[in-house]
């Protein structure tokens, strides 16, 4: 296993009954919906997803529609939404008409670079109760130019109702793989299709040739920190009383191409009616820990969610009960994220159902139990009927937001789509780390990134992977994101790459989105955010550089931050203004911090453009 050192010096007891947090001091959310969405609001969607899909440094938002009644009583799909972000508190309407004209009865996107070009694509799964709708993937030829490269089967999915996806190199090939969920159809099988480049997908059976389960969603994860990636599948139906097809499966990976089903032994089979799960580190023991949504039960109740702790050797305990999440919910999303920045992964819970049930917010006290955050944090509480739930910074002040997915025919006009900023200002420091793969593939995704720092309990260390598909039709961000409390510096980052490649970043301040590329510096100048360094797309031809600069010459203008046709004084201050800031004016080298990197970028550029 290859190992790379990079150092820097910067100077920049049982609960049964739930317990409240007083919002006000804990949390503060702002409902930005109706100022930043352009053209969003449609009724029953099911789910999202975050990518920065033209990589200018903004994370963008995908939407998918569920369809609606037309007028004469037929259920029909509606157009998905690209929503692109601006940078300046705005989300403009990016949908194209070849993206409208895929659109169908959508349940989870998922974003990958299946062919390491650099431009994210995305798969859709698609479904009707007749299974005619297909499933779609999406190639970005061009940023934002798409076309569908499905080709058929197997990633067509005829005959199918497929559920939840996750995008994952599975043969470590440095191409990335993906794994469906299926819910009813003629085979009644996952499907696992394996990248084979050039566009070309073809299925492997190997891994579900067992029984048909009714899944819902999938989580990869490598649970046992033995450098293979294993995957969770939360099965069941409410109109289904054969508990065989309602038992979750871990199958573990072997390697070699073999899987294992250790649900059973592990302690993670729980029979219900699981639709969302969600696996992260809750107590910083160096083991991931596994959060399981069910909505079985009545409007009004009846199902119960499962938290399991991971004990490092192998099995999970259910410590539900005892964590405070013992609440009767009809859930379908589940989602982890350090809300408040203190070190500890929280619990984002959506629920749904006739009765119209608020949804729910659980701040980790760090001892492995969870206070519920009161309403007043607007986060929660209230009507909304909800379907999904995805995290991201989409302002890049290192603060997590959520974008909330509801909204049902059953109840027009409820539960319209949300798009909360986290307004805190506790004061906790925060890091966040976007990886791009070179020899892994692109996206990086299957990473696992661990920072160690100081704070008043000694030396932490958390970890967090990157997951393309997570909670119920939803895909977090990708970057890697921690909440540090009182630390204001990180003394190592470990990744651990897909490729086997484990890379060391030491000495790293807080209050930053740094970015690092696999096997190399992690501050290379790559103004093109192609994830090779500058001088090497001049010195191979990928880049041209005719006044002999060392500045890409598509690159010439990105300093002149006025747009005035000039590089001058004026630039200067806006780059003093905002330095030492994670602020995507005056970042001139794409790694969201302005800082001396970005000052040498703009005096190399100074003149006339």
């Amino acid at each position: 296993m290859k190992k790379l050192n990079t150092a820097l010096s910067l100077t920049a007891a049982v609960v049964l009954t739930t317990q409240y947090v007083d919002a006000s001091v804990n949390s503060v959310w702002e409902d930005v919906t109706t100022s930043l969405l352009s053209g969003e609001g449609h009724e029953n969607h099911r789910g999202s997803s975050w990518c920065d899909f033209d990589n200018d440094g903004l994370l963008d938002l995908y939407s998918v529609h569920f369809g609606v009644f037309d007028p004469d009583g037929i259920y029909v799909g509606s157009a998905n939404q690209l929503l692109r972000n601006t940078g300046d508190g705005v989300f403009e309407d990016a949908t194209t008409e070849e993206l409208e004209a895929y659109s169908g009865l959508s349940h989870h996107p998922a974003w990958a670079d299946i062919d390491n070009d650099g431009l994210p694509d995305i798969f859709i799964s698609q479904s009707s109760n007749s299974g005619t709708e297909n499933s779609i993937l999406l190639h970005q030829d061009s940023v934002g130019v798409f076309s569908d490269m499905t080709n058929g089967d197997p990633l067509q999915l005829d005959g199918l109702l497929p559920r939840g996806i996750a995008w994952q190199d599975i043969n470590s090939d440095g191409l990335i793989d993906l794994l469906v969920a299926v819910s009813e159809g003629d085979s009644k099988q996952n499907r696992m299709m394996i990248n084979e480049g050039n566009g070309i997908f073809t299925r492997d059976v190997l891994l579900f040739s067992q029984e048909f389960k009714e899944s819902r969603s999938i989580g990869w994860c490598d649970y046992n920190n033995d450098g293979l990636s294993d995957v969770y599948i939360a099965n069941g139906a409410e109109d289904h009383c054969d508990e065989s097809r309602r038992t979750n499966q871990l199958f573990k990976n072997l390697g070699d191409g073999l899987w294992e089903d250790v649900a059973l032994a592990a302690g993670v089979a729980e029979i219900g009616h699981a639709r969302g799960q969600a696996w992260g580190d809750i107590n910083n023991d160096g083991h991931m820990d596994l959060f399981v949504g069910n909505q079985k039960g009545s409007d009004t109740g009846g199902g119960h969610n499962h938290l399991f702790k991971n004990n490092g050797d192998g099995t999970f305990s259910d410590i539900t009960i005892s964590a405070g999440l013992y609440a009767s919910f009809r859930t379908r999303c589940v989602s982890m994220a350090d809300y408040d920045n203190d070190g500890y992964l929280d619990i984002y819970v959506v629920n749904f159902g006739s009765a119209l049930p608020p949804n729910h917010l659980f701040r980790n006290n760090g001892d492995n139990t969870f206070t519920e955050v009161a309403d007043g944090s607007h986060a929660v509480g209230g009507v909304f009927n909800g379907a999904s739930a995805s995290w991201a910074d989409y302002d890049n002040d290192g603060w997590v937001d959520i974008y909330l997915v509801g909204g049902s025919i059953d109840a027009p006009g409820v539960g319209m789509n949300k798009l909360l900023r986290n307004a805190n200002q506790n004061g906790n420091h925060w890091l966040e780390v976007e990886l791009c793969g070179t020899v892994s593939n692109r996206s990086a995704i299957g990473s696992r990134v661990t920072v160690t720092h100081i704070n008043d309990q000694g030396f932490v260390s958390q970890m967090r992977d990157v997951q393309s598909g997570t909670g119920y039709n939803s895909q977090n961000m990708m970057r890697a994101h921690f909440g540090l409390g009182s630390s204001d510096t990180v003394l190592n980052i470990s990744i651990r790459w897909p490729s086997g490649i484990e890379q060391n970043v030491a000495g790293v301040s807080a209050d930053q989105l740094i970015r690092v590329v696999e096997d190399e510096n992690v501050f290379a100048f790559d103004c093109n955010r192609n994830c090779v360094d500058d001088s090497v797309d001049i010195a191979d031809g990928t880049s041209e550089d005719v006044n002999n600069n060392g500045i890409p010459d598509e690159c010439e203008c990105i300093a002149d931050l006025d747009g005035d046709g000039s590089v001058n004084v004026a630039d200067l201050l806006t780059i003093i203004d905002n330095w030492g800031e994670s602020s995507s004016h005056g970042d001139l080298d794409g790694d969201h911090f302005v800082g001396i990197q970005d000052l040498l970028l703009l005096i190399g550029l100074w003149g006339s453009c």
